[in-house]
């Protein structure tokens, strides 16, 4: 009587016969199986997903290139600009001034 007998414990309280622990464990497998399938087509989405992000982030680290390369004729656009903003200034400032000295 040195052997201890020990019984699976059952969630309701009730010991399982055979069939009904190999049916519990047949629905556990098919469970399993159903959430692998699952993970399957979840992690082959997120490679679809992931794809199309570095796709798109090359794309726009290539326009980011494009754009932060130093361009020849805007430069001397907003030079120019910059001269005729200083020009419109000081004729404004002249305007004013002459306004009050009129007076």
């Amino acid at each position: 009587m040195s052997q201890h007998w020990e019984e699976p414990p059952e969630e309701d309280g009730l010991t399982l016969g055979p069939e009904e622990t190999l049916q519990r464990e047949i629905e556990k497998s098919k469970t399993l199986k159903v959430d692998r399938l699952r993970l399957r087509d979840e992690v082959e989405k997120l490679k679809v997903e992931k794809d199309d992000l570095a796709q798109k982030n090359h794309l726009l680290k290539a326009r980011l290139t494009a754009l932060g390369s130093p361009p020849v004729t805007p430069e001397k656009v907003s030079v120019l600009s910059r001269n005729i903003l200083i020009s419109a200034l000081f004729l404004c400032f002249l305007t004013l001034l002459w306004f009050i000295i009129r007076d």
